[in-house]
């Protein structure tokens, strides 16, 4: 019937494509697999742009309420409510002069003299 050799040459044959398919299969899984994280981390590059887009309009926008609390009107608009100051107009304002010293003889010193 079979000779012993045929059985072997078969098997041998068996062997030799089960391992082909293998690496076949193994090539195509790892290129999937690689496609795939390719997918994911790109689609986590572009989630994290849009975050960070988003953080830096919303730290824009805080920037902009404080210089506006921070203004000069609304400071003055604050001290009026909570401690009843008015607005200080240009003549109200106190204005210090520092004068040259001037050396005044006293009558003493001219007598002497």
């Amino acid at each position: 019937m079979f000779r012993q050799s045929d059985r072997y040459e078969d098997l041998k044959n068996l062997v030799a494509l089960s391992l082909i398919v293998l690496l076949i299969g193994g090539i195509v899984f790892a290129f999937l697999y690689r496609n795939i994280r390719m997918a994911i981390v790109t689609y986590e590059i572009e989630q994290l742009k849009k975050e960070r887009r988003n953080i830096y309009i919303e730290t824009e926008e805080l920037r902009l309420q404080v210089a506006r609390h921070s203004s000069a009107d609304r400071m003055e608009k604050l001290f009026r409510e909570k401690y009843g100051f008015l607005p200080v107009e240009v003549s109200q304002k106190i204005s210090t002069y520092i004068l040259p010293r001037i050396d005044v003889k006293s009558s003493q010193d001219e007598r002497t003299k």
